[in-house]
């Protein structure tokens, strides 16, 4: 498709067609954003596209001197048969019509687009993301018109079935996005009801949809097949698959993506056997899993592969050995442990575990001496100096070091450590310090 255009140096491009006054507010922002080492594609003339018009710089090749293409430009008109494509919503190119615009779906993220004449889309308009900056001299024509956190400049606008902006104080209250248990966003009814998938709930999902060509209003028969390839893509797809069709293999695949895709599982499908596999591949499988389904004994095989006490493991199986295999995997968890459950043991572990970063806070909420934490941690290795040294180096624990492995028998590994922190431990001393003879 790439070959309808002709290639010229942006500076080039600009120099003809003024490219830089007519994208973006000025010419300055456009230097700042785009600049000109690369190259434009550029049109003269109307042009008629089949297929989609991809519009992903991440997509095209760079130039054979290897400076990127920085955008599109039609001077004229421009038909595409199949849609105009900016699924990232970051970056991506100028995108520049002179004339009209006229394709079955558009949608644009973060690049600055300028048409200069109409868009007529045949199915749905899609604006998203605050990166992005379009302006339309002429009139916006389309059954949906959806703009999510998008800067849109002044437009008009002809939308004969679904309007939602959510920074238009004209937007129908009654398309505004609801909120899910869990605190999703859930589009309108008024939306679900024009696409082809009832089980389509977010931006997203549509998003995910037009940028893989499809048509999200028109009817079509999906098959399985279609859907192993879109849960191959996205795991999260499985939530939209029909019932009828979220066969255990399918399922199965979806979790060897992600365990979160057993939120998706239909009713039943969760054995404790399969609950123990998910466990096993990923802690964090818990916070899917029925509640009557999540054991004691579940909670420790979790506890081992990266479970999350807030999110994860019920209360209801707190107790000290769960916490402390808790901490051993992961010592930031400390401040989802109850302060009934600190103990001096447990302290002990969170130093060993990591660098104890609020071991101060931990110890005064618990009421358990600071120095006596510190100190057993030093007595039980001299490998945990490093620990302590890094983080909890004072006269006293130096003291203790000093006193705990200031011996024949340590004296290569104590002779190291003190070179290495021999600043620090100058500073807490107030002189340098060297191991005695």
């Amino acid at each position: 498709m790439l070959r309808e255009f002709q290639v010229l140096t942006a500076e080039e491009a600009l120099n003809q067609h003024q490219i830089q006054i007519k994208v973006l507010e000025s010419e300055e922002a456009f230097m700042d954003m785009i600049g000109t080492d690369g190259y434009f594609y550029v049109h003269k003339g109307d042009l008629h596209l089949q297929g989609d018009l991809i519009i992903d710089m991440d997509r095209a090749d760079n130039m054979p001197d290897g400076r990127p293409p920085l955008g599109f430009a039609v001077i004229g008109n421009l038909t595409v048969d199949g849609g105009v494509l900016n699924e990232t919503g970051d970056y991506g190119p100028v995108f520049y019509v002179a004339g009209n615009l006229t394709c079955r779906n558009l949608m644009v993220g973060g690049a600055p687009t300028r048409v200069e004449g109409d868009v007529r889309v045949e199915e749905v308009i899609m604006l998203h993301y605050n990166h992005g900056w379009m302006k339309c001299d002429g009139t916006f024509f389309a059954p949906i018109m959806i703009v999510d956190d998008y800067y849109l400049m002044p437009f008009r606008k002809e939308i004969s079935r679904f309007y939602y902006n959510d920074r238009d104080a004209d937007s129908p209250a009654a398309n505004e996005c609801t909120e899910s248990e869990d605190g999703n966003p859930v589009i309108s009814e008024n939306l679900r009801v024009l696409l082809n998938n009832p089980l389509t709930t977010d931006f997203e999902e549509i998003r995910r949809d037009l940028a893989a060509g499809e048509s999200v209003i028109a009817p079509v028969e999906r098959t399985l097949e279609y859907w192993r390839n879109k849960v191959r893509r996205n795991y999260s797809d499985l939530k939209r698959v029909p019932m009828e069709l979220r066969t255990s293999n399918l399922c199965d695949e979806a979790m060897a993506y992600s365990v979160a895709a057993l939120k998706y599982f239909p009713p039943g499908a969760i054995t404790p056997e399969l609950a123990t596999a998910a466990a096993q591949r990923d802690g964090k499988a818990l916070r899917y899993l029925p509640p009557e389904m999540i054991t004691r004994e579940l909670c420790y095989l979790a506890a081992k592969h990266g479970a999350i006490l807030k999110y994860d493991i019920p209360e209801r199986f707190y107790e000290h050995a769960l916490l402390c295999n808790v901490i051993k995997v992961s010592d930031w968890q400390m401040e989802h442990v109850p302060v009934a459950f600190m103990t001096e043991d447990m302290l002990v572990l969170y130093v060993k575990a990591g660098r104890g970063a609020w071991l101060d806070r931990y110890c005064q909420q618990s009421g358990v001496s600071k120095q006596k934490v510190l100190e057993r941690v030093m007595a039980d290795d001299i490998k945990y100096l490093e620990n302590i040294f890094n983080w909890h180096l004072s006269a006293t624990t130096y003291a203790y070091a000093r006193q705990r492995y200031d011996k024949p028998e340590y004296a290569e590994a104590w002779a190291a450590i003190n070179e290495r922190f021999a600043r620090k431990i100058a500073r807490v001393n107030g002189s340098p310090s060297t191991p005695s003879s």
